[in-house]
Order: C-alpha cells, then structure tokens, then sequence
C-alpha cells in the first residue's frame, strides 16, 4: 500500500477546511509530491457543497480517524489454497512464494483453515512412521497432479481408497498381500499387471512411463480398475503419493487466532503477545481472507503522515492524530497546542482565510491553479471574510481572491451572494446541523467552549427554533463534556449576530460582552467574526 500523505481540515469542517484540504493537496501533486490526497473530518455543510457543485469538484473521501489499523500492516493479497487442493499443492505455493503459512479457503474466498510448512511436516513424517495408510482415500485429480500422472483407464472425478502396494515382490507373494480395494505401485511387467487386474485392485499406478496393452486396458475397463501411468521411478512415486492428500486432512480448524482488517494495531500487539503464532489471517467483513500479518510488520510499520490545513490544535484535529506524524501545518488561526516529534514547516499568517495562503503558495511555486481549483479557493476566501466584511479580511485575502476570480471567470460578490443563499433558510435546516454545521472547541482556562456558526441571509424562522436549539445545544454540551456551548447566528444582511449560549452561568457569557442575556441568547451588532470578534473577548474575560 502507497505511504499516503493525508491532507486534511478540521472536524465539522466548513468551506475553508475542505477547498483548502483539496487545493494544497493539488499544489503538492503538481509539484511533485506523489501519493498526496485530500481527506475531509466531517459531514459537508450546505455552502461547501454548493461552492464544489458550482465547480464540478467532488467532496474529499471521508477520515474517521488516523489510527494504525490492521489493513495498514498489509502488502498486497496473500496467497491461499482450497481444502481439496494437494499437500503438494501447498508447499509448492509456500516454496514459490517463501512464506510458512497459507490460509485455507473455500470457494467465496472465506477461510476454513490454515496450514504451515510445520503441518505438513508432521502430517507426512506421522503418516510414515506410523503406517497410516492401511486405508487411504484420495481424488484422482490430486493424485495426477501430484505425479505428473496421465489417466489411461477411468474417472477422475471420483476418489480411490484402499490399502497401498508397492508391487516389488515375486507375483506368487504379491498376491498374497493384495485384493480387491487395494492401490499398486508397479512397473511394466505384463504378467504382474495382468494378475493384478484379475485379483479386482481398485487402483493401479504405473511407474517409469509404463502403459498398458490394448488388451490389459479393456480388462481394467471390465474390472472396474483406474489406472494412471507416472513418470516417475517407483520410489519417487511411492514417496509422493502420500502428498496427494487433501489439504483439508492436514491443516487446523481450530484454535486459529485471526484478526478484522479494520482493527487496531494496538490492540493486534496485545494479542499477539499472548498467542505468539507466526503469522495471522486478516479478513474482510464477510469472513474473506484479505492478508496475513506476523510480528516483523508491527517492526517495520511507520506512522501515517497528515499535512493540516486551517487548523492546528489537538482539539479540533481528526481522531487518531497524536499517533500520526505531522509534516506540515498551512493555518491563519491562533497558534495551538499541537506539538510534534520533528521540526515541520509550519505556516499561519494572520489574514481571513487559509485559502488565501495556499493561493498565495500557488504564486510562490509559480503555478497557476485551475479554475476550478480556483474557483473553490475563491468561494473558501469569500465564505471566511464574509465576502469581505469581516473584521477578518484583511487586503491581502481580496487581492488573492480578485487572482482566483480572473481565472474562474465569476464575480466574486454574485457569486458569493449566491453562495451564502443556497445554505441560508432557517426554515429548510435541521437543529442539529444548524450547531454542528462548523463547530469549533476552545480551550480557556480550565473551560472548555464550543463555538459554531451559522451564516444566513436574514433570521426568518430563527424564533420559531429557539427552543428546540437550546434545549439541543445543552443536551450536546453535556454529552461531550463542554463547560458551555454557544452557537453564533450571523445575519450578513444585517451584520449581526444572535449569540445562543448554552451552560452552567450564561450570564458569565453576556457579561464578556458587556450585553444583556434575553431568552438565552445574546444579540451582537456588528458582529460576524469568531475568531476576531467572539473568543478574545471570551478568552480575556475568563483567563483575567
């Protein structure tokens, strides 16, 4: 499996996280970094989604996390082989590919056992030493396949059994040993084989070439004989017959320790300290064997590498990203407490849309970006700066945004109505989006503060969902832990924002903004910036 490198935004990503994931990851592509794809933290909101449809750009593969999993130790697929398939079969497969282990599996693919060079070892060396084939059964098929035999009388569909022969011995003696149900080994003596046939063998195996007369060959038909002639001398032949046992004889069924491709590899340590097989299964959800993993691949297994883009505390990061090796942080929000192994590059400059730095890197590495690379940049940078009338924007985010406008060939102000329109009604969104919609948590203090925003064109049908909000944002507040959840509903007509609050004292929260608390919720003038105009206040009041 390629090393990925994951470029990735935050949870409850808005349209700055993913445009910004997808453009960098782009720019790095094109400058030659190889396997770097976009990934996103979370569900797409409404304006995200209408900036990527507007440009024909699809959303970023869902990351639940950055785990080590299971599937992340595979090479590529195993090899395995059937029940009914010979023990030569398999090490021939274990020889060729130099691995001691081969899963078992039937038709669809789902495992039934394993077997290892160490049972075939102690299924041929017991068989031997203790005479086990006084009564053998076996296809034909396996036996031609694991003598190189060629079938000149009878089925090989079917099976033979019997006691097994090697006919050596003077014919007078031979007889006495053999009958009906028995297999022989024998060469081209006529006379032997013909007395053979007569005394009703179920089996004849012919060695050194040898064939039967046209006449021996009818008897065989009558007695119901199957016959297969070998390449092979008599004692290769004999010494490889055993090995046309099935698989199915030989391998373990239980006490088989396998793990899911999606487990964790903290997990899989664990267990494989207490078992201390050589190596184990890996299957798929319906039971399909998908790899084998052994302890050399806990060794030799890297940590997965993740760029972040607008964003870059722990809190806020997908899941799993303390066990991940951070290469680069690309951010235009307050430095945080994310803290890595290694020296990284690490940019965050203070304008109003990380879009805007990665625009910027576009014009530093001399490549100009597609337009609809563009055009998603754009949308990101008028989303952020609230097409440009946020506290956040700054002159650079509208020099940067008039360059992606030229090549995506809109007017960023229509564009950016329209935008803000297509995720605006009130009246058409869910509680549960609306706080979930970009939900960000802070740290102040001893506190810990959740903030999300929802941007609209006017607050028809907002006092109509005051009840439901706040009784949903407190329901979520206590079950993630938070000291208070606040949720900013910005009016960009307008240029303001109701301030819903949700917590222990809500009056503390009013009074960082010197404004009264009416039904829940405080009312902002001139608000429409978090992270200028919402957590320094908060942040002032309660670290002082």
């Amino acid at each position: 499996m390629p090393d990925i490198i994951h470029v990735i935004g935050h949870r409850n990503p808005d349209t700055d996280s993913i445009c910004a994931a997808i453009a960098y990851a782009r720019l790095k592509e094109r400058i030659g970094m190889k396997n770097v794809v976009p990934f996103r933290a979370g569900k797409i909101n409404r304006e995200t989604e209408f900036v990527l449809n507007a440009f024909g750009v699809k959303p970023p593969e869902l990351l639940k996390d950055l785990h080590l999993r299971v599937k992340d130790m595979l090479n590529g697929p195993v090899p395995t082989i059937s029940p009914e398939a010979p023990l030569l079969e398999a090490w021939k497969i274990m020889k060729e590919k130099n691995q001691k282990t081969l899963p078992v599996v039937d038709k669809s693919e789902r495992m039934l056992g394993m077997i290892t060079v160490g049972d075939l070892s102690a299924y041929y060396i017991q068989s031997m030493a203790e005479h086990q084939f006084d009564f053998y059964q076996v296809s034909i098929k396996n036996i031609i396949q694991t003598l190189d035999g060629k079938l000149l009388v009878g089925n090989d569909k079917q099976d033979i059994s019997g006691n097994i022969y090697v006919g050596a011995m003077r014919q007078e003696t031979l007889e006495n040993y053999v009958g009906a149900s028995s297999i022989v080994l024998i060469g081209d003596r006529e006379t032997a084989q013909e007395s053979l046939l007569r005394q009703g063998v179920s089996a004849l195996i012919l060695t050194g070439g040898a064939v039967l007369t046209s006449e021996l060959e009818e008897l065989a038909r009558k007695q119901n004989c199957t016959v297969i002639s070998v390449p092979h001398d008599t004692f290769t032949a004999a010494r490889l017959l055993p090995m046309a046992t099935p698989v199915a004889d030989a391998m373990k069924k239980e006490g088989i320790v396998s793990f899911n491709e999606d487990d964790l590899v903290e997990e899989v340590k664990a267990k494989m300290l207490e078992t201390r097989f050589r190596n184990y299964p890996v299957l798929d959800e319906q039971g399909k064997v998908v790899g084998l993993i052994s302890r050399y691949h806990l060794l030799s297994l890297g940590r997965k590498k993740a760029i972040l883009v607008d964003h870059n505390e722990f809190g806020q990061a997908v899941v799993g990203i303390d066990q991940a090796q951070i290469l680069e942080v690309v951010d235009h929000h307050r430095v945080g407490g994310i803290q890595t192994g290694e020296p990284i590059l690490f940019r965050n400059e203070p304008v109003g849309s990380t879009c805007t730095i990665i625009a910027k890197c576009y014009v530093d590495w001399d490549v100009i970006p597609e337009k609809e690379i563009a055009g998603i940049m754009l949308g990101a940078i008028l989303s952020d700066t609230v097409i440009f009338k946020s506290p956040t924007c700054t002159p650079v985010d509208i020099q940067y945004a008039t360059y992606l406008a030229k090549i995506a060939g809109v007017d960023p102000k229509e564009f950016g109505i329209r935008m803000f329109k297509a995720a605006s009604n009130l009246g058409e969104r869910q509680v549960d989006e609306l706080i979930e919609e970009d939900l960000k948590e802070f740290s102040m203090g001893d506190l810990r503060i959740g903030i999300g925003q929802v941007s609209v064109m006017g607050l028809e049908g907002l006092e109509q969902l005051r009840a439901a909000l706040t009784q949903r944002m407190d329901e979520l507040r206590s079950q993630r832990g938070m000291d208070y959840l606040l949720l900013m509903v910005t009016d960009l007509l307008e240029e303001n924002t109701e301030l819903f609050v949700t917590g222990p004292k809500p009056e503390e929260i009013a009074k960082a903004f010197a404004k009264p608390l009416t039904q829940g919720s405080v009312f902002l003038p001139g608000v429409l910036s978090r992270k200028k105009q919402v957590v320094p206040p908060l942040t002032k009041y309660f670290l002082n």
